[in-house]
């Protein structure tokens, strides 16, 4: 019988809404990040009942609140990567070179997780809930679904795009292990939409047809005729 790991994005928080990098730092959930979480209820509702774990961080942790999964079982190695001294600096304020290294390379900020550490601490944690048998719902983080990503099907990470705020990854596992799906969102007013990736450590990345006036705004990702989604994704 198929195991499944659904892993969901947290909403946006108050420093992804300004792009301040996050990693470990516990910021709140915006009051769209709030919105975000909320409407995942119908979507998760489908997926019957299963077992929930999250990340102690709370913006993973209320999105799950929000969503209507107030009782998560916590584990902390469901956490961001750490970023180290990057941890509650705007992204403007880090050297331009650095953060383009960390984002297409392997570079490691001061005090932060390499990525082999990161990895290798989420892959653990998906790991055991394979091992622990049944499907699950993680309540996560941009870098940690990557992460679950390559440890599960052996992808350089560096492929693999950061997924948008409170969109809906899908892991088998067990015997055979493949990506489901991938960034998923729901669609908006019942049409469909791009959702919209966002770059390691944080910032938006603009998708084909998607507002150029709005890339620095709510973050909402285009529709084929260019109406507005919603799903923000500075920070992770």
């Amino acid at each position: 019988m198929s195991r499944h790991v659904f892993l969901i994005r947290h909403g946006e928080s108050a420093w992804n809404a300004i792009a301040r990098l996050q990693g470990q730092a516990d910021a709140p959930l915006s009051e769209l990040g709030r919105e975000q979480a909320q409407a995942l209820t119908t979507t998760l509702s489908a997926l019957g009942p299963m077992p929930v774990v999250s990340s102690d961080l709370s913006r993973a942790l209320d999105t799950g609140a929000l969503a209507g999964h107030q009782d998560a079982e916590l584990d902390p190695r469901w956490r961001e990567r750490g970023l180290g001294v990057w941890e509650g600096r705007l992204e403007v304020d880090v050297p331009a070179a650095e953060l383009s290294a960390f984002r297409h390379g392997d570079h490691v900020p001061e005090g932060g997780e390499t990525w082999a550490t990161f990895q290798g601490r989420v892959g653990a944690a998906l790991d055991e809930l394979s091992d622990r048998g049944g499907s699950w719902l993680v309540f996560t983080h941009g870098g940690c679904v990557r992460a679950a990503i390559a440890h599960a099907t052996g992808a350089d990470h560096r492929t693999i795009a950061g997924p948008a705020n409170t969109s809906l990854t899908l892991i088998e596992v067990g015997a055979r292990r493949r990506l489901l799906a991938f960034n998923w969102t729901a669609p908006t007013g019942g049409r469909a939409a791009v959702p919209r990736a966002s770059e390691p450590g944080g910032a938006e990345m603009p998708l084909p047809g998607s507002d150029p006036e709005n890339a620095a705004g709510d973050g909402r990702a285009a529709t084929a005729d260019g109406e507005q989604a919603g799903d923000p994704a500075h920070g992770a």
